[in-house]
């Protein structure tokens, strides 16, 4: 059994149909902390986000009846159910993005004509294994974003109610996709050989893309020229926190192991912060606002006993 020591995650899994009501009037045109060069960066990632959610629930859908572990089996069905909830919420963030005049459904319609071959081509497994791979980046962007909430200070809170509760669900089922495509391919040598095959080719077909939409939506928005707002930008994702660095470099190299799995870094305290609070209220918002105090009363607290050893 691939995943026999590795269930930890399988009762965090849970669907919750969230209705954000995202529009023009809850998107800013540069809803990313006022910052036009980090709001596209992040519209470029986004832009691949409805219909690559749509295609690892086709994946992971078309493999139910492969799964004879039943824990794996019920986590996919919750998952599947998380994905189709963030794809129709993230549909509604890119027409919002559509009508400000960023062409998000521009980029997505190149995405959709990289994916359909893809999808009729690759073997049920292989795709599996992409999926996998696509999951990876999604938690670790998650993982940022959690650790380092104060990079939201200045973003509306209808906006970041939604995507944390995105990076809270991408979190609870990180290693979904990736023990379905252990359950299907039996693991082995085989199997980590299409998991490599596969992050080469979607390196090498995503960061273009993104990097492309990235420049293509600020000049659409006229702000390539915004020295302040690059700078900014390549402070935020390359050096502190990193967000690129961590998703597509540090926290690749785990990956690249043959022994990886997702659950390795087990960071479940950090979202149990928000489920208790959304458990109890019902309401992402407050679920958020919750979170980000926990986070702040952690930090002190870390800080106080960094001192005291001192």
């Amino acid at each position: 059994m691939v995943i026999a020591s590795r269930k930890i995650g399988y009762d965090e899994v849970e669907h919750r149909d969230l209705n954000f009501g995202m529009s023009p009037e809850t998107v800013p045109r540069h809803w990313f902390n006022n910052d036009p060069w980090i709001t596209h960066w992040m519209n470029a990632i986004l832009a691949a986000v409805p219909d690559g959610e749509r295609w690892v629930m086709q994946a992971t859908s078309k493999q139910l009846e492969n799964l004879h572990d039943p824990s794996v089996r019920k986590a996919a069905i919750s998952f599947i159910r998380q994905e189709r909830s963030h794809a129709r919420e993230h549909d509604a963030m890119n027409e919002a993005m559509v009508a400000h005049g960023i062409p998000i459904d521009r980029a997505e319609a190149v995405f959709k004509a990289i994916r359909k071959p893809l999808q009729r081509y690759l073997g049920g497994a292989t795709q599996c294994a992409m999926a996998a791979n696509f999951e990876h980046f999604t938690a670790v962007i998650s993982q940022v974003m959690l650790d380092h909430p104060e990079l939201w200070d200045d973003t509306r809170q209808e906006v970041a109610a939604m995507l944390f509760w995105h990076f809270v669900e991408e979190t609870e089922h990180k290693s979904v996709s990736f023990d379905v495509f252990g359950e299907v391919s039996g693991g082995g040598v085989r199997a980590y050989a299409i998991r490599m095959a596969t992050l080469a080719l979607g390196t090498a077909l995503f960061l273009p893309l993104v990097h492309g939409n990235w420049l293509y939506f600020l000049w659409k928005d006229r702000q390539l020229t915004n020295i302040p707002s690059a700078l900014r930008a390549i402070k935020l994702l390359y050096f502190a926190p990193g967000i690129f660095t961590r998703a597509f470099v540090i926290d690749t190299l785990p990956f690249l192991s043959p022994r990886f799995h997702p659950w390795d870094a087990d960071n479940r305290e950090v979202i149990h912060a928000w489920k208790r609070a959304y458990e109890e209220t019902g309401d992402a918002q407050q679920a958020y606002q919750a979170f980000r105090q926990w986070h702040d009363d952690n930090r002190r607290d870390t800080t106080a006993e960094r001192v005291t050893a001192a």
